[in-house]
Protein backbone atom coordinates (compact mmCIF):
# COMPACT_ATOMS: atom_id res chain seq x y z
CA UNK A 1 0.00 0.00 0.00
CA UNK A 2 1.06 3.62 -0.45
CA UNK A 3 0.44 4.72 3.13
CA UNK A 4 0.93 1.99 5.70
CA UNK A 5 -0.30 4.03 8.63
CA UNK A 6 -3.87 4.16 7.36
CA UNK A 7 -4.42 0.98 5.37
CA UNK A 8 -6.64 -1.79 6.68
CA UNK A 9 -3.80 -4.31 6.99
CA UNK A 10 -2.13 -2.17 9.64
CA UNK A 11 -5.32 -2.12 11.68
CA UNK A 12 -4.59 -5.71 12.67
CA UNK A 13 -1.75 -4.51 14.89
CA UNK A 14 -2.57 -4.88 18.57
CA UNK A 15 -1.30 -1.37 19.21
CA UNK A 16 -3.28 0.16 16.36
CA UNK A 17 -2.01 2.54 13.67
CA UNK A 18 -0.75 6.07 14.13
CA UNK A 19 -2.66 8.66 12.11
CA UNK A 20 -0.79 11.90 11.42
CA UNK A 21 -2.30 15.18 10.19
CA UNK A 22 -2.35 18.90 10.88
CA UNK A 23 -4.61 20.81 13.24
CA UNK A 24 -5.58 23.25 10.47
CA UNK A 25 -6.82 20.39 8.27
CA UNK A 26 -8.88 18.88 11.09
CA UNK A 27 -10.44 22.23 11.99
CA UNK A 28 -11.62 22.70 8.40
CA UNK A 29 -14.14 19.90 9.08
CA UNK A 30 -14.81 20.32 12.81
CA UNK A 31 -13.70 23.37 14.76
CA UNK A 32 -14.53 23.27 18.48
CA UNK A 33 -13.70 26.19 20.75
CA UNK A 34 -10.39 26.23 22.60
CA UNK A 35 -6.72 26.22 21.73
CA UNK A 36 -4.45 23.38 20.67
CA UNK A 37 -4.07 22.08 24.23
CA UNK A 38 -7.84 21.95 24.65
CA UNK A 39 -8.18 20.06 21.37
CA UNK A 40 -5.52 17.55 22.42
CA UNK A 41 -7.36 16.96 25.71
CA UNK A 42 -10.71 16.56 23.93
CA UNK A 43 -9.41 14.02 21.44
CA UNK A 44 -7.66 12.01 24.14
CA UNK A 45 -10.83 11.94 26.28
CA UNK A 46 -12.70 10.56 23.25
CA UNK A 47 -10.29 7.65 23.13
CA UNK A 48 -8.26 9.09 20.24
CA UNK A 49 -4.97 9.35 22.06
CA UNK A 50 -2.67 12.15 20.91
CA UNK A 51 0.69 10.42 21.10
CA UNK A 52 2.79 13.43 20.09
CA UNK A 53 2.53 17.05 19.00
CA UNK A 54 5.02 19.03 16.92
CA UNK A 55 5.09 22.31 15.00
CA UNK A 56 4.38 22.15 11.29
CA UNK A 57 7.57 24.00 10.39
CA UNK A 58 10.74 25.34 11.98
CA UNK A 59 10.77 29.01 13.00
CA UNK A 60 11.49 31.26 10.01
CA UNK A 61 12.09 34.76 11.40
CA UNK A 62 13.22 37.20 8.76
CA UNK A 63 11.80 35.16 5.86
CA UNK A 64 9.11 37.09 4.00
CA UNK A 65 7.23 37.20 0.72
CA UNK A 66 9.00 38.98 -2.13
CA UNK A 67 8.21 39.81 -5.73
CA UNK A 68 10.96 39.91 -8.34
CA UNK A 69 10.73 43.12 -10.31
CA UNK A 70 13.61 42.61 -12.71
CA UNK A 71 16.06 39.88 -13.67
CA UNK A 72 19.35 40.65 -15.45
CA UNK A 73 22.29 38.41 -16.39
CA UNK A 74 25.20 38.52 -13.98
CA UNK A 75 28.09 40.30 -15.73
CA UNK A 76 30.70 37.87 -14.36
CA UNK A 77 28.88 34.52 -14.07
CA UNK A 78 26.79 32.71 -16.67
CA UNK A 79 24.71 30.76 -14.15
CA UNK A 80 23.90 33.67 -11.85
CA UNK A 81 21.35 36.43 -12.27
CA UNK A 82 21.01 39.81 -10.62
CA UNK A 83 17.46 40.43 -9.39
CA UNK A 84 15.74 43.59 -8.21
CA UNK A 85 13.29 42.47 -5.54
CA UNK A 86 10.30 44.08 -3.80
CA UNK A 87 10.23 42.79 -0.21
CA UNK A 88 7.82 45.40 1.11
CA UNK A 89 10.25 48.30 1.33
CA UNK A 90 12.97 49.78 -0.82
CA UNK A 91 13.90 47.36 -3.64
CA UNK A 92 16.72 44.94 -2.83
CA UNK A 93 19.41 43.60 -5.11
CA UNK A 94 19.76 39.82 -4.76
CA UNK A 95 22.00 37.52 -6.76
CA UNK A 96 20.26 34.23 -7.54
CA UNK A 97 21.29 31.03 -9.31
CA UNK A 98 17.86 29.33 -9.48
CA UNK A 99 16.75 28.47 -13.00
CA UNK A 100 13.08 29.28 -12.33
CA UNK A 101 13.53 32.85 -11.11
CA UNK A 102 11.69 35.30 -13.36
CA UNK A 103 10.45 38.87 -13.33
CA UNK A 104 6.96 39.05 -11.84
CA UNK A 105 7.46 35.87 -9.82
CA UNK A 106 6.69 35.73 -6.10
CA UNK A 107 9.08 33.81 -3.84
CA UNK A 108 10.27 33.65 -0.21
CA UNK A 109 13.25 35.82 0.60
CA UNK A 110 15.50 35.49 3.63
CA UNK A 111 16.48 39.03 4.58
CA UNK A 112 19.75 40.16 6.13
CA UNK A 113 19.89 38.73 9.67
CA UNK A 114 17.56 35.79 8.98
CA UNK A 115 18.67 32.36 10.14
CA UNK A 116 17.56 29.36 8.09
CA UNK A 117 16.73 25.94 9.60
CA UNK A 118 20.11 24.50 8.55
CA UNK A 119 21.87 27.22 10.54
CA UNK A 120 22.74 29.48 7.60
CA UNK A 121 22.86 33.13 8.70
CA UNK A 122 22.03 35.57 5.93
CA UNK A 123 24.58 38.38 5.68
CA UNK A 124 25.34 41.07 3.12
CA UNK A 125 27.49 39.47 0.46
CA UNK A 126 29.18 39.98 -2.87
CA UNK A 127 28.84 37.19 -5.41
CA UNK A 128 31.35 37.49 -8.24
CA UNK A 129 31.51 41.21 -7.67
CA UNK A 130 27.76 41.93 -7.39
CA UNK A 131 26.16 42.90 -4.07
CA UNK A 132 23.45 40.58 -2.72
CA UNK A 133 21.11 41.80 0.05
CA UNK A 134 19.36 38.57 0.94
CA UNK A 135 18.55 35.14 -0.44
CA UNK A 136 15.62 33.93 -2.52
CA UNK A 137 14.70 30.52 -1.11
CA UNK A 138 13.55 27.07 -2.14
CA UNK A 139 11.28 24.84 -0.06
CA UNK A 140 14.32 22.78 0.93
CA UNK A 141 16.14 25.80 2.31
CA UNK A 142 13.07 26.60 4.43
CA UNK A 143 12.88 23.04 5.79
CA UNK A 144 9.61 22.37 3.96
CA UNK A 145 10.81 19.68 1.54
CA UNK A 146 13.54 17.08 1.20
CA UNK A 147 14.49 18.32 -2.25
CA UNK A 148 13.47 21.08 -4.63
CA UNK A 149 14.23 21.92 -8.25
CA UNK A 150 14.17 25.67 -7.75
CA UNK A 151 12.73 28.55 -5.79
CA UNK A 152 9.44 28.00 -3.97
CA UNK A 153 6.86 29.69 -6.18
CA UNK A 154 4.21 31.51 -4.13
CA UNK A 155 0.74 32.81 -4.93
CA UNK A 156 1.16 35.99 -6.94
CA UNK A 157 -1.57 37.66 -4.89
CA UNK A 158 0.50 37.65 -1.70
CA UNK A 159 1.69 41.03 -0.50
CA UNK A 160 5.47 41.58 -0.48
CA UNK A 161 6.77 41.86 3.08
CA UNK A 162 4.25 39.38 4.52
CA UNK A 163 5.99 36.91 6.89
CA UNK A 164 6.30 33.55 5.17
CA UNK A 165 4.87 31.77 8.24
CA UNK A 166 1.67 33.76 7.79
CA UNK A 167 1.60 33.41 4.01
CA UNK A 168 1.89 29.61 4.16
CA UNK A 169 -0.10 29.17 7.41
CA UNK A 170 2.87 27.54 9.11
CA UNK A 171 1.47 28.36 12.58
CA UNK A 172 0.09 24.83 12.60
CA UNK A 173 0.55 21.79 14.82
CA UNK A 174 0.98 18.19 13.72
CA UNK A 175 -0.95 15.57 15.67
CA UNK A 176 0.08 11.93 15.92
CA UNK A 177 -3.03 10.03 16.98
CA UNK A 178 -2.71 6.47 18.23
CA UNK A 179 -5.92 4.78 17.10
CA UNK A 180 -7.06 1.45 18.53
CA UNK A 181 -7.85 -1.26 15.94
CA UNK A 182 -11.62 -1.12 16.62
CA UNK A 183 -11.78 2.52 15.45
CA UNK A 184 -11.17 2.15 11.73
CA UNK A 185 -13.60 5.04 11.22
CA UNK A 186 -10.90 7.32 12.64
CA UNK A 187 -8.07 6.21 10.37
CA UNK A 188 -8.51 9.47 8.41
CA UNK A 189 -8.98 13.20 8.92
CA UNK A 190 -12.69 13.20 8.03
CA UNK A 191 -13.35 10.32 10.40
CA UNK A 192 -11.61 12.02 13.33
CA UNK A 193 -13.46 15.26 12.54
CA UNK A 194 -16.81 13.45 12.44
CA UNK A 195 -16.14 11.89 15.85
CA UNK A 196 -14.96 15.24 17.22
CA UNK A 197 -18.11 16.99 15.98
CA UNK A 198 -20.33 14.35 17.55
CA UNK A 199 -18.54 14.65 20.89
CA UNK A 200 -18.50 18.44 21.06
CA UNK A 201 -21.70 19.39 19.24
CA UNK A 202 -20.00 21.56 16.62
CA UNK A 203 -21.03 21.22 12.96
CA UNK A 204 -19.31 18.58 10.86
CA UNK A 205 -18.38 20.08 7.50
CA UNK A 206 -17.94 17.00 5.35
CA UNK A 207 -15.53 17.16 2.40
CA UNK A 208 -17.45 18.13 -0.74
CA UNK A 209 -16.94 15.49 -3.42
CA UNK A 210 -18.45 16.28 -6.82
CA UNK A 211 -19.09 13.29 -9.11
CA UNK A 212 -16.93 13.22 -12.24
CA UNK A 213 -18.66 11.62 -15.20
CA UNK A 214 -16.67 9.30 -17.45
CA UNK A 215 -15.88 10.83 -20.83
CA UNK A 216 -14.19 7.80 -22.43
CA UNK A 217 -15.36 4.21 -22.91
CA UNK A 218 -12.09 2.52 -21.86
CA UNK A 219 -12.36 0.08 -18.95
CA UNK A 220 -9.98 -2.09 -16.97
CA UNK A 221 -11.69 -5.42 -16.12
CA UNK A 222 -11.34 -6.57 -12.50
CA UNK A 223 -11.79 -10.10 -11.17
CA UNK A 224 -12.26 -10.63 -7.43
CA UNK A 225 -11.12 -14.11 -6.41
CA UNK A 226 -12.19 -13.88 -2.75
CA UNK A 227 -15.26 -11.88 -1.79
CA UNK A 228 -14.48 -12.50 1.88
CA UNK A 229 -11.23 -10.59 1.54
CA UNK A 230 -12.40 -7.95 -0.94
CA UNK A 231 -16.09 -7.18 -1.27
CA UNK A 232 -15.74 -4.40 -3.85
CA UNK A 233 -12.99 -3.20 -6.17
CA UNK A 234 -13.76 -0.22 -8.41
CA UNK A 235 -11.54 0.99 -11.24
CA UNK A 236 -11.54 3.84 -13.75
CA UNK A 237 -9.26 4.48 -16.69
CA UNK A 238 -7.79 7.98 -16.97
CA UNK A 239 -6.07 9.03 -20.18
CA UNK A 240 -3.91 12.01 -21.15
CA UNK A 241 -2.24 12.48 -17.78
CA UNK A 242 0.48 15.08 -18.24
CA UNK A 243 3.91 13.88 -17.22
CA UNK A 244 6.62 16.07 -15.79
CA UNK A 245 4.28 18.30 -13.77
CA UNK A 246 4.29 18.83 -10.02
CA UNK A 247 1.42 18.76 -7.56
CA UNK A 248 0.38 22.22 -6.33
CA UNK A 249 2.22 23.43 -3.24
CA UNK A 250 -0.86 23.28 -0.96
CA UNK A 251 -1.22 19.56 -1.73
CA UNK A 252 2.48 18.81 -1.29
CA UNK A 253 2.48 20.75 1.98
CA UNK A 254 -0.60 18.95 3.34
CA UNK A 255 1.03 15.61 2.56
CA UNK A 256 4.27 16.75 4.21
CA UNK A 257 2.41 17.66 7.38
CA UNK A 258 0.99 14.12 7.35
CA UNK A 259 4.43 12.56 7.02
CA UNK A 260 4.10 11.71 3.31
CA UNK A 261 6.64 12.67 0.65
CA UNK A 262 5.30 14.15 -2.57
CA UNK A 263 6.12 11.90 -5.54
CA UNK A 264 3.93 12.84 -8.51
CA UNK A 265 0.41 14.23 -8.98
CA UNK A 266 -1.13 10.78 -9.52
CA UNK A 267 0.45 9.22 -6.45
CA UNK A 268 -0.09 12.37 -4.39
CA UNK A 269 -3.82 12.37 -5.13
CA UNK A 270 -4.21 8.73 -4.08
CA UNK A 271 -2.37 9.41 -0.83
CA UNK A 272 -4.34 12.60 -0.20
CA UNK A 273 -7.73 10.88 -0.62
CA UNK A 274 -6.62 8.05 1.66
CA UNK A 275 -5.50 10.51 4.34
CA UNK A 276 -8.69 12.55 4.06
CA UNK A 277 -11.35 9.87 3.53
CA UNK A 278 -9.72 6.64 4.70
CA UNK A 279 -10.32 5.08 1.28
CA UNK A 280 -7.34 3.01 0.08
CA UNK A 281 -6.42 3.82 -3.51
CA UNK A 282 -3.77 2.67 -5.93
CA UNK A 283 -2.80 4.00 -9.35
CA UNK A 284 -1.75 1.47 -11.98
CA UNK A 285 0.16 2.19 -15.18
CA UNK A 286 -1.99 0.81 -18.00
CA UNK A 287 1.15 0.08 -20.03
CA UNK A 288 2.18 -2.49 -17.43
CA UNK A 289 -1.19 -4.28 -17.20
CA UNK A 290 -2.25 -7.19 -19.40
CA UNK A 291 -5.70 -8.70 -19.17
CA UNK A 292 -7.00 -6.55 -16.36
CA UNK A 293 -6.65 -6.98 -12.60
Amino acid sequence: CCLKTTCASCASSTDGPVVKFSEHWLREYADPAGDTAALVHQLTMQGLEVESLEPAAPPLPGVIVARVLEVKPHPNADRLRVCRVDAGGAPLQIVCGAANVQAGGTYPVACIGAKLPDGTLIKPAKLRGEASEGMLCSATELGLAEKADGLLELDGGLKPGLPIAEALQLDDQIFDLKITPNRADCFCVAGVARDLAAATGVPFRAPVVAPVAAVIDAVCPVTISSRDDCAVFVSRVIRDVRSGVQSPFWLRERLRRSGIRSISPVVDVTNYVMLEMGQPLHAYDMDTLSGGL
